[in-house]
């Protein structure tokens, strides 16, 4: 195994020629790829010297290429000082302490503050303890920090055990591709630049917004009919390019992202593929406990909600508590509704177990209406806490429940709106539009293509509302 300054010099091969910048292999796959895509997060992260943040997200999602380009950026500018290093195979809690004391050392010309990409951090136990180190020593005062992991839990913890040591510092999440961007990069259908938030189809420019996205309504159907198949990762819209369908080795690789992960955490990889199943047949409606665990030959309901927990804080899953108005929260001690992170790993159980459930095409429509939703309304995007800002789901007093309530910004702190999901029989529309007046006063129904966008409760095909939300990269607030 090569010595830890061989590893450091062998990831930063610019350090002596940047030139050399366009052979490294995230860039050379990302040039060569036959979608290439720029995330919001590429030109919204701020790469402030001081600063630390954080970048959670999936596995397989794009992370380190995203840090990679950022890294070119800075290198095509003239800095020099940029150290990135992968914490993939390193357990040691001290691991990032060491390399970067080491990276100082081996540079050419190390004084002065220094651009560090710390990738797959939540690989190392206590990770935190290193970055505190470093800093406490004086090496990283001056210096800029992006710490990237799969893990939400570990990295927010970590993150939260550095007070006063991250600057203007914050937290943001990467996930795969969007559907807004699924429809304008990869079937090259023109969008208008403007998008609303959730509450924002309530108002006049939103409605005006709807109506310019409905005269491409048969164009953007077609298009979400195939993202709820191929989803956003970057090798399955690849396959998709090359071959206009997911392959089964692409989704064996993701599942293998994932299964990596469970094994990692001690956790068994044929209950975590039999879990997949269960959320593909309970898409929709709040998952049972006890059925899951049965499914999974766990021994309680407890054991599968911390198997939904843990995938949850590894971006496999996105979990929707009930949302409790009076209170103003989530109630975590309720059931949850639990969603793909990204359509296409609802086919990584089928793909794994023959004969394995595939989830309904209504149950795929309100997944990609979940996300959508959590992409643009999620003030702090943590989906494994159980925090204001996330997603959530409500249930009246006589047992009527609406699909989702999300942030409204029009209705200041606390306040929310709500989004029922239904197909297109004019009686369920009806009733639903009655539910949340009743409820609500004024909300949005999600259809499959009926479209109206007069009244308190406007009618919206998945399509058109997923095409127009905004997906403005939000991040914590700042811990200084």
């Amino acid at each position: 195994m090569a010595t830890l300054d061989e590893q450091i010099i062998s990831w930063n091969p610019w350090w002596g020629d940047p030139r050399v910048f366009t052979r490294d292999p995230h860039v050379r796959a990302f040039e060569a790829a036959p979608v290439r895509w720029d995330p919001p997060l590429l030109d919204a992260l701020p790469v402030t010297l001081g600063d630390t943040h954080t970048l959670r997200g999936p596995r397989q999602a794009g992370k380190t290429t995203l840090a990679k380009r950022i890294i070119q950026r800075l290198v095509n500018l003239g800095e020099n000082r940029v150290l990135y290093f992968s914490f993939d195979l390193l357990r040691e809690p001290d691991a990032l302490y060491d390399v970067i004391r080491r990276a100082r050392a081996l540079h050419p010309d190390p004084d002065g503050p220094w651009y560090l990409f710390l990738d797959e951090v939540t690989s190392v136990p206590q990770w935190q303890r290193g970055v505190k180190l470093a800093w406490d020593q004086g090496l990283t005062r001056e210096d800029f920090l992006l710490l990237t992991g799969s893990s939400a839990h570990d990295l927010k913890t970590g993150a939260e055990q550095l007070p006063g040591r991250r600057g203007y510092g914050a937290d943001f999440l990467h996930l795969p591709m969007s559907f807004r961007d699924f429809c304008a990069q990869v079937e090259e259908i023109p969008l208008p630049a403007a998008t609303v938030t959730v509450d924002g189809w309530l108002r006049p420019e939103g409605r005006r917004l709807a109506r310019r996205l409905y005269l491409q309504h048969e164009r953007l159907e077609r298009a979400f009919r195939t993202y709820l198949q191929v989803g956003g990762f970057p090798a399955a819209l690849r396959d998709y390019r090359m071959s206009g369908k997911v392959q089964p080795q692409t989704l064996r690789m993701l599942w293998s992202a994932i299964a990596g992960d469970v094994a990692r955490a001690g956790r068994d990889q044929t209950a975590a593929a039999k879990l997949l199943e269960e959320v593909a047949i309970s898409l929709g409606t709040p998952l049972k406990w006890d059925g899951a665990a049965k499914a999974m030959g766990m021994a309680s309901g407890r054991s599968a909600r911390e198997y939904v927990e843990f995938m949850s804080a590894s971006f496999s899953l996105l979990t929707v508590f009930f949302w409790d108005l009076s209170g103003g929260a989530p109630q975590p001690g309720k059931q949850r509704k639990v969603y793909y992170v990204d359509p296409v790993l609802a086919g990584i159980a089928p793909a794994l177990m023959p004969g394995a459930r595939r989830p309904p095409d209504d149950g795929l429509v309100e997944n990609a209406v979940a996300v959508g939703l959590f992409r643009a309304a999620a003030h702090v995007l943590v989906q494994a806490d159980a925090v204001p800002g996330a997603v959530g789901y409500w249930r009246s007093s006589n047992n009527r429940e609406l699909d989702f309530v999300v942030p409204s910004e029009q209705h200041g702190r606390g306040g929310r709106v709500p989004v029922e999901v239904k197909g297109d029989a004019e009686s369920g529309i009806g009733h639903a539009r009655l539910a949340i007046q009743r409820g609500f006063g004024e909300g949005i129904v999600a259809s499959r293509t009926v479209f109206d966008a007069d009244g308190d409760v406007p009618v919206l095909p998945v399509p058109v509302m997923l095409a127009g939300l905004s997906e403005m990269p939000r991040r914590d607030i700042p811990m200084g």
